[in-house]
């Protein structure tokens, strides 16, 4: 095996890469002139990154109303990360599975059902692009974790780490509330290339339901707007360009009253170099290799941040060509960035059109 002799990365994966075109919130609340113009912002950390929520403090009639609203945001966030996501936590629902032995049913929440089935439809539309089995091969090449060396490794390990991806030997059975699971085969889940979406889309549903209209929710990079700002005008994003460290907008996307999900993927903020070569994260699950294509950044818009999430990571893994193939046979709004010999520059779908 040949060691890293350098490493670049910011995190467990490359989620920072949208980002706001305004730079001014970092207080806790950010308050105009009068309380029509005010600003609310609710900081965090969740899923190993932060989260931030913009909100109206005019729809929060009181000081009590904002405690509860803050208190369901933990419980809901600490829920799908302590309880049900996270591969850290031993008495998650996901370590759980991970070491029940093949062919026990497990008893699962409808929120892992859920991702899991939503993970397999992604993996069967990108022809195995996107798949949740990896995370063998993956640690293999030392992106697991934080304390994990990052090493080309050599071709039996490879082979016995590939071995063991296998989306089909997961089986997910039930309805309602009630979910089981079953490993027909030992494989390791993770939906990291979902889950924060997935915590995104709940966060605005959570919202909703408190009966916010007018919000910005953020966790990791995934975001999710709906209204307007208290100043009338829309929430502004947009999407960085793929160099890292650097916070810089490449391009921003149409503002929208609706409700708008928006979640990216990029090959350039976690890598180690070996040789002057640069090895990404993004491991393509046919080759159990990390891409080696031109195809820096992936953008994808839509309803449902968790689904932007995981098409931005399927697609990523395809490359410029076929990835933007499937984007237009789907009609995914995407918007790729492609390093090319001149430099950065900008691909969209036809469904993006309309956000540029």
């Amino acid at each position: 095996m040949k060691q890293a002799d350098s490493v670049a990365s910011r995190g467990q994966s490359a989620y920072f890469v949208v980002v706001f075109s305004f730079f001014f919130i970092a207080a806790v609340v950010v308050t105009a002139k009068s309380t029509s113009n005010s600003l609310l912002v609710l900081n965090g950390y969740t899923m190993g990154t932060g989260y931030r929520m913009l909100l109206h403090t005019s729809s929060l009639a009181s000081h009590d109303s904002r405690r509860l609203l803050e208190s369901a945001i933990f419980d809901r966030l600490h829920s799908l990360d302590k309880d049900i996501f996270s591969t850290y936590e031993p008495t998650s629902e996901l370590s759980v599975l991970n070491r029940t032995p093949v062919g026990k049913a497990l008893r699962i929440s409808a929120d892992l059902a859920y991702v899991i089935e939503f993970a397999r439809l992604v993996h069967e539309k990108s022809a195995g692009a996107f798949d949740i089995s990896i995370k063998p091969v993956v640690d293999l090449w030392g992106f697991g974790g934080a304390d994990t060396i990052r090493e080309i490794p050599s071709q039996a390990l490879l082979e016995q780490a590939m071995a063991q991806i296998d989306m089909s030997a997961v089986e997910v059975a039930g309805k309602g509330k009630n979910y089981s699971v079953i490993r027909h085969k030992a494989v390791t889940i993770d939906l990291s290339a979902l889950a924060k979406g997935y915590a995104v889309d709940q966060l605005a549903l959570l919202l909703e339901s408190l009966g916010h209209e007018n919000y910005l929710v953020e966790v990791g990079g995934e975001v999710v707007s709906k209204g307007l700002r208290p100043d009338g005008n829309y929430w502004r994003v947009g999407i960085e360009r793929p160099v890292q460290d650097q916070q810089e907008l490449f391009q921003q996307i149409k503002g929208s009253s609706a409700k708008v999900a928006i979640a990216s993927s990029g090959s350039y903020q976690n890598y180690f170099l070996i040789d002057g070569l640069r090895y990404s994260h993004a491991i393509n699950p046919a080759t159990g290799w990390p891409v080696n294509h031109n195809l820096v950044s992936v953008t994808v818009v839509g309803s449902s941040a968790m689904a932007a999430d995981a098409w931005a990571t399927a697609l990523l893994i395809l490359g410029t060509e076929e990835g933007m193939e499937l984007a237009n046979a789907l009609q995914l709004p995407v918007f790729f960035i492609v390093d090319g010999k001149t430099g950065f520059s900008g691909l969209s779908s036809d469904a993006f059109k309309r956000y540029l």
